[in-house]
This record gives structure tokens, sequence and C-alpha cells, in this order.
């Protein structure tokens, strides 16, 4: 029972650590608070199962520090790759990419990321884990087996409302999805009257004045785009208050993921950006119909 503790209570203080750490980072790169973590909880597991599984599977190469480093970097790297593999398949989407990073390996993980992960993986071993032993001894003669039980259960009602939660994300991201392409199919419609118009007018320019031409041609080249602009299908959407209300409502945990993932992807999803765009419209709106 006492491992049981001790297991349970490093987990949660290198979850919540892991994910003190990114939130801070990520902030600070983005110039505002940026929540991160997958779960509602403040905690990212999968820094929990790293060090976990550097403090336990690596223990007797702990005294070399080559070895340590090594290993870690290794260990560390493979749970990342299948920790991003299993979330794809889960849940149809992709939460970071490396594919920007030098010697990537399908984007999901890479050298220079993994050499950074060794040294703190070093770090951790070396100067926080006594530390933390400290704080974890203190919990356990506190609050015994209690804390641990209630950490796991409040976890798991986390992870069943996070699942059910992404369950119905995917199904409104769809039908965002759904209303942008019919908007822009729309509007591309009417470009492409708009431009047998000038077509025609040309023609019918030709036979009149060659100055009155050239203004057309000129106008023509002009407005010549294959396909809607951004600004364009979102304006139709400001400027279509019926076509609002008809969009599916993203609860707060549902946005967040998309404003502080900039790096997710949902594979159902031919844009996610043009999403997230729409998203962040619909939100400014509803906070200026509050004022």
């Amino acid at each position: 029972m006492a491992e049981f503790n001790r297991v349970i209570l490093l987990f949660f203080i290198y979850s919540f650590i892991g994910w003190l750490w990114e939130t801070v980072y990520c902030s600070l790169k983005a110039k505002h608070f940026v929540y991160r973590g997958f779960l509602v909880g403040p905690i990212t597991p999968i820094y929990g199962f790293g060090i976990l599984g550097v403090l336990y599977f690596i223990e007797p190469f702990q005294q070399n520090l080559f070895l340590l480093y090594g290993l870690s970097a290794i260990l560390v790297t493979i749970l990342e790759y299948l920790t991003s593999y299993v979330l794809e398949k889960l849940f149809h989407a992709t939460w970071w990419d490396y594919h920007d990073v030098p010697l990537n390996i399908n984007g999901r993980v890479a050298v220079p990321v993994s050499l950074f992960w060794g040294i703190g993986c070093v770090l951790i071993v070396r100067v926080v884990h006594p530390r933390v032993l400290i704080l974890e001894e203190f919990l356990v003669d506190k609050f015994q087996f209690y804390l641990p039980i209630a950490l796991v259960c409040i976890t798991l009602i986390d992870l069943t409302y996070t699942i059910i939660n992404m369950a119905a994300f995917k199904k409104a991201t769809q039908q965002l999805e759904e209303a942008i392409e019919l908007r822009k199919a729309e509007l591309q419609v009417s470009l492409d009257e708009t431009k047998d118009e000038f077509s025609k007018r040309i023609a019918e320019a030709r036979e009149n004045a060659t100055s009155r031409f050239d203004q057309l041609t000129a106008d023509v080249a002009n407005y010549r785009k294959d396909k809607p602009t951004a600004a364009e299908w979102l304006h139709s959407f400001q400027e279509n208050p019926k076509l609002k209300a008809n969009l599916p409502k993203l609860n707060l945990t549902q946005r967040r993921l998309l404003k502080n993932f900039p790096k997710l992807k949902l594979m159902d999803a031919k844009n996610t950006e043009d999403i997230r765009q729409l998203v962040e419209l619909l939100k400014k709106n509803n906070e200026e119909k509050r004022k």
C-alpha cells in the first residue's frame, strides 16, 4: 500500500509540474495566459508517466550521467510518439506537430526536442526528485491513502467528461465546417457569376470603345481570384444573424482546445484554422451582445 501511495502521488505531482511548465512556457510565448492540458484539471499525464518511467525503469543506470541522459531521452521519445499516435486514433486529432522541427519523425517527435527532454529528465532525477520525495512523504503522513484515492477518482471523472466532451466537440466542429463550406460554395457561385458578367461586358465593350474595354479589363484583373477569401466568408456570417443562430455553440473547454492548442489539427476537417476563425468571430459577437 505504501508503494501504491508513492507511485500515485508522484504521478500527480509530476503531471502537475508538467502542466505548470507547459502553461508558463506557452503563456510567455503567446504573451497571454494559456491554460494547457488535455484534461480539465491542471495535470498533463504524459509528464507523470514519463517521469515515473525514468525513475523506475532507468533506476539501475541513474548513477551514470550519460546513460541516464541517453536512456531518458529514448524512453520519453517513445512515450511521446505513442501518445501522439493513440490520441490521433482515439480523437481523430493531432495535438502537437513537429514537422517544422529538423530531424522529426512523422511530426510526432523530433531529435532536438528529445535532446531537451533528456536534459529535463536529468535535472529532475538529480535536482528536483529528492525535494519531491519530501513533499510526497509529507502528503502520505498527512492524508495517508485517502489523497491518492481521491485524486484517482477525480481524474477518472475528468477523463470521462473529457471523452464525452470530445465526442460532442467532433460533432460540433463537423457542423461548423459544413456551414463554412456551404458559405464558401455560395460565395463561389456569386464570384463565378460576377466573372461571367465581366466577360460579357468586355465582349460588348470591344465593339464600342477601346478605352471602355481597357477599364473593364482592369476591373476583371482586380477582381480575379480562384476562391472566396477568409475575410469574405467570415463577413457573410457576420451579416447574417439567422445563419449564426443556427450554428452549434462550443462550451468553454472546447473553445479552450481550439485557442490554446495552435497546432491542433482535426483529421476529419479540411481546414481547422477556418473553424478556429469562425469560433473566434462567434465569441466576439457574443461578448459584444453582453456589453
